[in-house]
């Protein structure tokens, strides 16, 4: 790895094409987006036209790293049966459009259990997950997101996330995106070098760095432990801005794609947390941002 991976999720509002071009007027090295409505169960087709169309787009815009974020309504942690089969049938989906792209992680919230058995909803996950594996070309991969504790959310510790990670048959298709918010809400510090440490040492033994395949660059509106979902802008959270000075300038992170979800009224507040998060960097760390559309933050 030579290139820093960093960037913001991109709307897609006037096509697939158009988010690597925004993310290249932000000063994105690398793009989050969805591929349809994340509102809707199902979407339009991707055309080929139009697979080819964003592959180009990628490559001309110099974006060196997208990933997809699945659909919010799918819960494979749903107690409720047609609930469930509608969230399998549109993650195998998800994937399919993803393999259509050329994109290989998607991003994928483990869902709410609501009062269901915490070991079966756990087993009823990974089932989920290899069922939509199994009929998914083998080029995609689910990154589960970590989650902030928020109602009956699964997710929210190393541990259960672990557990259904253990039960996925194919392991090269299954990985964890560390989102800092939800983590910080569920009441995991890294604001201080010792915290930051032992978040690591926890990831580590629980699940493996292996794991690891992106991060959720998000400050937290509310308080540690608070399991409130609530993103803010870099370094006005929570959070502060040494917790993400830590983790910017990580030898064993400069490799995972970082990617913001903040909140924003317009594209000017990604770039203010790029901007942000750059001025962080350390002098070794700024030299992974040449020949990349992030330069533009040192001009």
């Amino acid at each position: 790895m030579n290139k820093m991976l960093l960037g913001a999720h991109m709307p897609i509002i006037n096509g697939l094409e158009s988010a690597p071009k925004l993310g290249q007027a932000v000063g994105c090295s690398a793009i989050q987006i969805f591929t349809k409505s994340n509102r809707q169960w199902t979407a339009k087709p991707i055309s080929e036209t139009e697979s080819q169309a964003f592959k180009t787009s990628i490559k001309n815009c110099n974006i060196k790293y997208a990933m997809v974020h699945a659909c919010y309504l799918i819960n494979i942690c749903s107690p409720e049966p047609e609930t469930l089969h509608k969230s399998i049938t549109a993650l195998t989906v998800e994937l399919q459009r993803c393999s259509q792209l050329g994109v290989r992680d998607l991003v994928l919230h483990p869902g709410a259990r609501k009062t269901a058995n915490l070991t079966q909803t756990i087993q009823q996950a990974a089932r989920a997950i290899n069922q939509a594996l199994s009929q998914t070309p083998p080029n995609t991969r689910i990154l589960l997101e970590t989650m902030a504790g928020q109602g009956s959310s699964v997710g929210s510790s190393f541990e259960e996330l672990a557990q259904i990670l253990e039960l996925v048959h194919d392991q090269d298709r299954i990985g964890i995106c560390l989102d800092t918010c939800h983590i910080f809400a569920s009441g995991i510090n890294f604001s201080t070098p010792e915290s930051y440490k032992l978040l690591w040492e926890n990831f580590d033994k629980i699940i493996g760095r292996a794991k690891l395949g992106a991060i959720h660059l998000n400050d937290s509106l509310r308080e540690l432990g608070s399991r409130v979902d609530r993103h803010e802008q870099i370094g006005l959270g929570k959070v502060g801005l040494e917790g993400f000075r830590l983790i910017m300038n990580d030898p064993g992170l400069l490799d995972i794609p970082k990617i913001l979800e903040t909140p924003k009224e317009s594209l000017i507040d990604d770039q203010h947390n790029l901007k942000v998060l750059v001025v962080l960097l350390n002098k070794e760390a700024q030299n992974l941002l040449l020949n990349t559309n992030l330069e533009l933050y040192f001009r």
